[in-house]
Order: C-alpha cells, then structure tokens, then sequence
C-alpha cells in the first residue's frame, strides 16, 4: 500500500496548481494518433491500480464544508468580530464562545474590543488539507476541484486566542512583561502560518504560493516593529 506521505510527495505539485488556479486543465492523453489504443489503455489501468491501490488508505478524503473555531480572548469577557474577504462571517459575544462558519481558502481576521484595552485583531490563517489527496487519485481533477470549490479540501485550526492590549500598565516592569509575551507569541503565530502557508505550497516552485509566503514573512516584521513602537508610547503609572 503507499503510504499518505507517497501519495502526497505524489501529487502535491499537481495539488497546489489546482489549489492556486481553480481554472486549471491537466493534459489527458486525448489527442492519440489512430493504432495508439494499447498506449490509451494501458494508461487507463495504470490509473486504476494507482487509484485502487490507494483507495483503503484514502477512503475518507473530505471533513466537510463547514468549521467549528473557538473563539477565546485574554482577558475573557471580550466581543469579537470575524471577517473575511471584508464581510462579516460571524460573531462571539462574550469570549470564549465558538462559531460554526463555511470554509474558504481565503484567511480570517478576529477582530476583539473590550473595555479599558486597545481593538485587536488576529488572522487565522487557511490551509490545505493532505487526505484531499485521496480525490486527485479517487476521483481525479474533478474530485479535487469540487473540494476546493465548496471548501472542503480546507482547514483551519481548532481555536484563535485573541490577546488584547491594555490601555495602560500600572509599572514599566508590568508593561516590559506583556510586550515580551506579545513578541514571544507573535513569533509562535507566524512560524504556524507561515508552516501551514508552506505546507499548501507542497515543496513546489510555485510563484504565488512562494510570494505568500514572503508576504506573511514581512507581515511577521511589521507586527514586531508595531508592537516595539507601541511598548514605547503606551501610558505607565496611569
């Protein structure tokens, strides 16, 4: 039996075109010229053993289209926001609290307020999938676009922490302190984003998979530099 690890260093060059370019065609021997048949079939039954020989190990490739996130906050008691694409998928009032919403390759932004500290806001960021493999093999490129089309093929994490800053800090020791955790998971996040963001990528060369990565690379440094600047002016013994 090939393992999922096969199937997945397999097809992931494959996987990530499609999941980058949902308009994209997979060339199919079609075009044989006439006395050619014996080629056309023996690539039909090499299809079939792939597939069949991968069927027990991927017979389960969707979770469905839709997703349960916890929504938590530090401190509790927050109303958060979640958007997407701009448009407002759903809500928690107060943290912690969880949403059911749809799946999308697109990210999600939890914005949180609560009184006596400053809006913020987190990104949860989509991935792939791996057992979507199971489709490419199963059920072919059309099996594949259908998961990318109604979500399926796409995760998210479990649960989204939202910390919230306070809009003064009684001390600077008490203030030095919750920026250095802000740092430290500021650094854990992206390292999962930009994990998972690899991850879709499947180790290929793909230009706009390798520039989202980038992309949450100098997001990371621009959340550093914000929360150093911020360090500095935030109100103390106030």
């Amino acid at each position: 039996m090939v393992s999922g690890n096969e199937a997945k260093n397999s097809f992931s060059a494959m996987v990530v075109l499609a999941w980058r370019s949902p308009d994209l065609v997979v060339p199919y021997p079609g075009n044989l010229k006439e006395g050619e048949d014996r080629m056309l079939k023996l690539y039909r039954l090499s299809m079939g053993v792939i597939g069949l020989s991968l069927l027990s190990a991927c017979a389960t490739v969707t979770s469905g289209t839709d997703h349960t996130l916890l929504v938590e906050s530090d401190p509790a008691g927050a109303t958060c926001a979640l958007q997407r694409n701009g448009a407002n998928i759903g809500a928690v009032n107060p943290t912690p609290g969880s949403v059911r919403i749809s799946k999308s390759r697109h990210d999600i932004t939890v914005n949180c307020e609560k009184t006596d500290h400053e809006a913020t806001s987190r990104t949860v960021t989509a991935g792939f999938q791996a057992m979507t493999l199971g489709n490419v093999l199963i059920g072919g490129v059309v099996g594949l676009a259908a998961d990318l089309a109604s979500g399926a093929a796409i995760t998210y994490p479990e649960s989204v922490k939202v910390v919230l800053w306070p809009r003064s800090f009684p001390n600077a020791a008490a203030r030095d302190a919750f920026f250095a955790g802000r740092l430290a998971d500021t650094r854990a996040d992206f390292a999962n984003r930009i994990e998972r963001a690899q991850g879709a990528c499947g180790g290929s060369s793909d230009q706009n998979c390798l520039q989202r990565v980038r992309e949450l690379r100098n997001q990371e440094q621009e959340e550093i530099r914000r929360i150093e600047e911020r360090r500095t002016t935030i109100p103390v013994g106030t």
